[in-house]
């Protein structure tokens, strides 16, 4: 049996038959991401709480939530990490388009987090990366930048030779899930910690 390649008739027939498609009904640009504001908390379904937060609820929605969470416990174990679409940069959020593009991109690095014991057996937290495990950072009682009121907190400078890049601050949203804010710039500037960084839901 022989295989016969198409011969250029053919070949030209296929693109004329696609050209006039385009022409008959044109490619129409995917529909923008807007958060519909149905921003659901719900304290027993965890699975509803994550897909309001990623999903419907909106930026502002999001850092009032922070804003209005209780302390609650300290995370514990490994916790799945959803970045959440904040973009929060020189006191302005970011459209949320562009918050929710770069997130998306961002947690392709790593999923999770693991809040457990230190070196010195202190309570500790890694970031889980895909090519494995952060150098971590201890995890205490503070407060925080954004509002002053109490959090956990923990200074992953050690992943930025020293420098406070990335301050996580977290509390408990419901009895599955913590919501946390990612800032950084502390000590050099202390309004940049306040008006800068992202978000995230643990659980």
């Amino acid at each position: 049996m022989s295989f016969r390649r198409p011969g250029p008739r053919i070949v030209v027939g296929a693109v004329s038959i696609l050209s006039a498609l385009s022409v008959v009904a044109p490619a129409t640009a995917a529909p923008r991401p807007v958060p519909d504001g149905k921003c659901v908390i719900s304290q027993t379904n965890r699975d509803r709480t994550i897909d309001s937060l990623m999903n419907h609820c909106t930026g502002p929605q999001i850092l009032k939530l922070f804003g209005d969470a209780p302390l609650g416990k300290a995370p514990t174990g490994r916790q799945p990490l959803a970045l959440l679409p904040v973009m929060h940069t020189r006191g302005k959020l970011a459209p949320y388009e562009q918050a929710r593009a770069f997130t998306r991109t961002q947690s392709r690095f790593g999923s999770s987090l693991t809040f457990t014991k230190g070196p010195q057996g202190q309570p500790w937290v890694y970031k889980d990366y895909t090519f494995g495990r952060d150098l971590g950072a201890p995890v205490k009682l503070g407060r925080s930048n954004w509002d002053g009121k109490p959090a956990w907190t923990a200074d992953f400078r050690a992943d930025f030779l020293g420098v406070p890049i990335s301050i996580h601050e977290y509390r408990q949203l419901t009895p599955q899930v913590w919501i946390a804010r990612d800032t950084g710039g502390v000590e050099k500037n202390p309004k940049a910690a306040k008006h800068s960084g992202g978000a995230m839901a643990l659980g």
